[in-house]
């Protein structure tokens, strides 16, 4: 291993050493991400990009069906500098419309297709979207307020759309098509790529240090933010992972989580997409049919969350289950409990899957993936595995802000390519996570605690900010920020102060429950119970009301007088027994 110089990680970098001359100095082509996807794959038109419950899409389809987009959108109105937001599932839509929004210069609105009326109405609102591509579910839920938002044209899309004849038959004699609230102002899918034909594309050359897409975050916070990433930022991710990991071309990679997360969108979307594999859609992922899926479409690639692994623990067909096909299965998104991440590195010995889990860390500010723990080597027992290749890690102390030397535990902080462009419209936040040390590098501050050992390899220590994992009604799991709910909570009249914590759950993994200290003389009973949930209804998703609120007489409080979670999380557990 290479000699350290200095004593310090970020200028030492001795996670290099596991880098081969190839993955450090293969050019990063800079070029929008449509140009990456085309240029990558036009010599192949023949070769599979997108597997669709069983139909499969060649480049050549996928080229021709971005064309299509393309020219609609143009007809649409569509142009350079838009925002146009795109409200789906896993569904090959979603990827047309992300590359054609690409092509012509617009920019992606990702959002979460199932959030709930009011926050879909802030993420249309907070961009000025005029044009929106929503899922049918998605317009059910937002059209009491559609009027008070900014989009003027919008359109909606099915699960449907491209399935194979046969399913697609039997999918539109099933659903009914969703009545339109404005005809005037709302076209189906297939009526608005009807608006293509005679239309000129063109030619477009984009800066790709620009926004190409918004991805929503709550960050450290939990207030919902618009995360802006440039073309660059995402081929970087796209490329480094690529060449760490020897992504090879026609491999089938596996999509279990929606586009509207940048660890799905771009590390099991764009991505294989960008080095020419085949990327397999499930557009409502189910845990529990993981050897369904794997049986059918033979993964050699699944990037997943802990949540999805440890439900294949209990699934039947993991008994003699042959799952040597797959390469690489890594998580991210959460922690994973150790007993459960040994048992399913069993599981997978048995299955003859050849290496155990991969895992790193990562944030939609940094694209996805910024550690990983490279297959062949040593990763050391519980790392996360080394910085991307063009990336650079240290460890600050605390309070000072000082970088600190090896196996120093202190917030982990990262740079490179892939930090955000910076939060939508909001300089304030963007200038609280990202901030310009004294090397005049800008460095995003993840709210993690850690340490790098002397060979690079990154190990979490805790948490800053808390963050649970909990799934909602559509079952997709996705984060669940304490502090926003306390906000919430804490403005109620009857209400002191708040402290939201998670409970395990086998149905939703974790949900929220709410310790309130009340005001003086105001007594807690279960009518105001009820009231404080449906208070909170008013200003949050579904999956972020507490299932329960208790009330406590004072709130624990730590030696520096701030709320203790950690004590009523061991209260938590006390009762459990």
């Amino acid at each position: 291993m290479k000699k350290h110089i200095t004593g310090y990680p970020s200028i030492d970098k001795p996670w290099l050493n596991y880098y081969t001359d190839k993955m450090i100095n293969t050019p990063i082509p800079e070029c929008s991400i449509y140009e990456f996807l085309y240029n990558n794959n036009k010599d192949y038109p023949q070769q599979i990009a997108i597997n669709y419950f069983g139909r499969e899409i060649t480049f050549a389809e996928l080229f021709k069906n971005i064309e299509t987009t393309t020219a609609a959108l143009i007809e649409l109105g569509v142009r350079e500098g838009d925002i146009v937001t795109v409200g789906l599932p896993s569904i090959p839509e979603a990827l047309y419309l992300v590359y054609a929004i690409n092509r012509i210069g617009a920019v992606s609105n990702m959002i979460h297709p199932l959030a709930g009326e009011q926050e879909l109405a802030f993420y249309l609102n907070e961009v000025k979207s005029r044009f929106a591509f929503l899922f049918d579910a998605t317009y059910r839920i937002v059209v009491p307020s559609l009027d008070k938002t900014s989009v003027t044209r919008s359109v909606i899309i099915t699960a449907g759309e491209s399935l194979p004849m046969g399913l697609k038959q039997m999918f539109f004699l099933k659903n009914k098509k969703i009545p339109l609230h404005d005809e005037a102002k709302t076209l189906r899918w297939q009526d608005f790529l009807k608006m293509s034909k005679g239309v000129n594309i063109p030619e477009y050359k984009k800066d790709p240090n620009t926004m190409a897409l918004i991805s929503h975050t709550g960050g450290t916070t939990g207030e919902p933010k618009g995360v802006m990433c440039s073309d660059n930022n995402i081929n970087y991710e796209i490329m480094q992972m690529g060449l760490m990991l020897d992504m090879r071309r026609q491999e089938t990679q596996m999509a279990v989580l929606p586009p509207f997360v940048n660890y799905s969108l771009i590390n099991s979307m764009l991505e294989p997409l960008g080095l020419g594999q085949k990327c397999v859609l499930i557009p409502k992922y189910e845990p529990d049919k993981f050897f369904e899926y794997a049986k059918k479409y033979r993964p050699n690639i699944i990037a997943t969350i802990p949540p999805y692994l440890e439900a294949m623990l209990t699934a039947k067909e993991r008994h003699n289950a042959d799952l040597s096909f797959i390469r690489l299965s890594a998580y991210g998104g959460e922690a994973m409990d150790p007993q459960n991440e040994a048992a399913v590195n069993e599981l997978y010995k048995q299955c003859k899957v050849a290496n155990k889990l991969g895992k790193g860390i990562g944030m939609t500010e940094l694209m996805g993936a910024s550690t990983f723990t490279m297959p062949g080597y040593d990763m050391g027992e519980n790392s996360l595995g080394i910085p991307l290749q063009h990336s650079n890690c240290k460890i600050i102390d605390t309070e000072t802000h000082k970088e600190l030397g090896y196996n120093q535990e202190g917030e982990i902080c990262f740079a490179g390519p892939c930090v955000m462009l910076g939060y939508y419209h909001n300089k304030q936040a963007t200038d609280d996570l990202v901030r310009v040390h004294d090397d005049g590098v800008r460095w995003i501050h993840t709210g993690d605690l850690g340490k790098l050992d002397e060979n690079g390899r990154l190990y979490i220590t805790g948490r800053i900010k808390r963050i649970i994992m909990t799934k909602g009604k559509d079952g997709v799991v996705t984060k669940l920020f304490p502090d926003r709910i306390e906000k919430v909570v804490n403005t109620h009249p009857a209400v002191s102060l708040s402290c939201v914590i998670s409970v395990p759950d086998e149905v939703r993994v974790n949900y929220p429950k709410a310790y309130v200290e009340l005001k003086p003389h105001v007594s807690g009973t279960e009518q105001l119970s009820d009231e404080i949930k449906k208070y909170c209804h008013n200003f949050l998703p579904g999956y972020m009301i507490p299932e329960e609120v208790e009330f406590i007489s004072e709130l624990p409080r730590t030696s520096r007088g701030k709320v203790d979670f950690r004590a009523l999380e061991k209260l938590r557990d006390e009762n459990s027994k």
